[in-house]
């Protein structure tokens, strides 16, 4: 059933967990990298989802997606630990893994295999070829590990859907085949190509004028001010989650009938955010480490914090029904606008 708080209109049904901060890669794009002084690197353990999370909220959510706004997932040491006991509680909860890939080795990518099922889905963000063309933007990555892991569990696990997805650069914009054949060779289920905003282009005052990343051709950067993806299918394999994509397109026009806000975290799609150190956010754009969004994480490492406070106590806050109401921050006004609640992308996918 679908989930909404009794006292605001968030939808819960869908979770994006930062279950770790930890990295190893120094992308140039990266909260990690353009923020480095306010980062700490925290991860959550199995103990805070059993306590502040608890097997009731597990059993009701239908999604998370575990990916970080400042780390990667499997970086967390309890990870698959995390992970099998999500699954035990509701085995058809949908999660979704991002990752890197870098630096595991292959009797833990075997571990993961054996908890995962046909409801859930991992990606691996491949930006290259090989070493020395991934490097290029996932800085210290560890190709030999990457393809290892890749192969293990493919290998070990053939109902969870895999993919590999790229952002489109300037060093691979006339390459993307080499990167397609990585996925085809590596019997992946789909390859996605990610049209970024973080270039000179949408953004001149951080990134320049003369952004050496921006790929030369602009239909490869994305339209608005959010990414935007393009799938490509390589197997047939169904990906999981066609139901709850079509109650987000119910949801998204039922916004666009409403005079609501056309806020995403409305819809679900997006997820609301859950960061390393116990802080929830309406959605993980409102968590990044940027100037812009000091009063949303003054606000969350305190009032919002799940070790601060119980989960009810957070979500039936009347904060919610007040000033969140006024949608003025940065990340709301360019990403969340009436006129892209009728785009079936841009509210269905994550």
């Amino acid at each position: 059933m679908a989930q909404r708080s009794t006292t605001m209109n968030l939808a819960l049904d869908h979770w994006h967990i930062e279950v770790s901060s930890v990295c190893t890669l120094k992308c140039p794009r990266c909260t990690r990298s353009e923020v480095p002084e306010t980062l700490l690197n925290r991860s959550l353990d199995l103990k805070f989802f059993q306590e502040q999370i608890g097997e009731d909220w597990i059993r009701k959510i239908r999604k998370i997606s575990f990916c970080g706004d400042d780390g990667d997932p499997i970086y967390a040491k309890q990870f698959i630990n995390i992970v099998a006991w999500i699954k035990n509680v509701n085995p058809t909860i949908e999660l979704l893994i991002i990752t890197n890939g870098s630096y595991k080795p292959t009797t833990w990518w075997y571990s993961l295999a054996q908890v995962l099922n046909e409801h859930d889905e991992i990606h691996w963000s491949l930006d290259g070829w090989d070493q020395e063309s991934n490097s290029k933007y996932r800085v210290n990555c560890d190709w030999p590990s990457i393809i290892t892991g890749i192969q293990t569990f493919v290998k070990h696990n053939t109902t969870t859907y895999t993919k590999i997805a790229t952002i489109a650069f300037r060093f691979n914009e006339d390459h993307i085949e080499k990167i397609m054949d990585v996925a085809l060779e590596n019997n992946i289920d789909c390859w996605q190509l990610t049209k970024s905003t973080k270039f000179g282009s949408k953004y001149p005052d951080a990134y320049g004028s003369d952004d050496l990343l921006e790929p030369l051709n602009p239909e490869l950067v994305a339209s608005g001010h959010r990414f935007e993806r393009v799938q490509y299918p390589l197997s047939t394999k169904t990906q999981p989650g066609s139901e709850l994509k079509e109650l987000f397109w119910q949801r998204a026009q039922a916004l666009d009938a409403s005079n609501e806000y056309p806020a995403l975290c409305y819809i679900g799609n997006k997820g609301v955010f859950l960061k390393s150190t116990g802080e929830f956010y309406p959605c993980c754009w409102t968590a990044l480490r940027y100037p812009h969004n000091a009063k949303w994480n003054e606000l969350a490492e305190t009032k919002f914090n799940l070790y601060n406070n119980t989960l009810d106590q957070i979500l039936n806050d009347t904060w919610w029904t007040t000033e969140f109401k006024q949608f003025d921050n940065q990340e709301c006004k360019t990403k969340c606008i009436k006129s892209k609640l009728l785009d079936q992308a841009h509210v269905t996918e994550w």
